[in-house]
């Protein structure tokens, strides 16, 4: 079952945001890990300790809040995108002949 993590982490800096998620990625079980607003940190995966993530990033940025654990609800699936213009059908040329003009005129 897959478990979704929000962690409070303060990230003023584009080298924190890197860090604190190389920190996330680096813990077992971890399968996404993402940015919300407000300085978020949002981890999704199996079987995370979540105590264990909120330590180690406490020990590179001195504060790291738990703010909730939780199931992670699956993504609707896409719907498959049609392609931008349909192929050209195939044909085969038909060739007509007409035949030529005749020179009688009685006709």
């Amino acid at each position: 079952m897959k478990k979704k993590i929000v962690i409070n982490v303060p990230m003023h800096s584009e080298k924190a945001k890197s860090k604190a998620m190389k920190i996330a990625v680096a813990v077992e079980g971890v399968m996404g890990v993402s940015i919300g607003g407000n300085d978020k940190l949002e981890v999704v995966g199996e079987e995370v300790d979540s105590v264990c993530l909120a330590n180690c990033l406490r020990k590179k940025f001195c504060f790291a809040e738990i703010i909730s654990v939780g199931e992670a609800k699956p993504q609707p699936p896409k719907p498959p995108v049609p392609p931008l213009c349909p192929p050209p059908p195939y044909f085969h040329p038909i060739y007509c002949y007409d035949p030529p003009p005749s020179n009688c005129s009685i006709m």
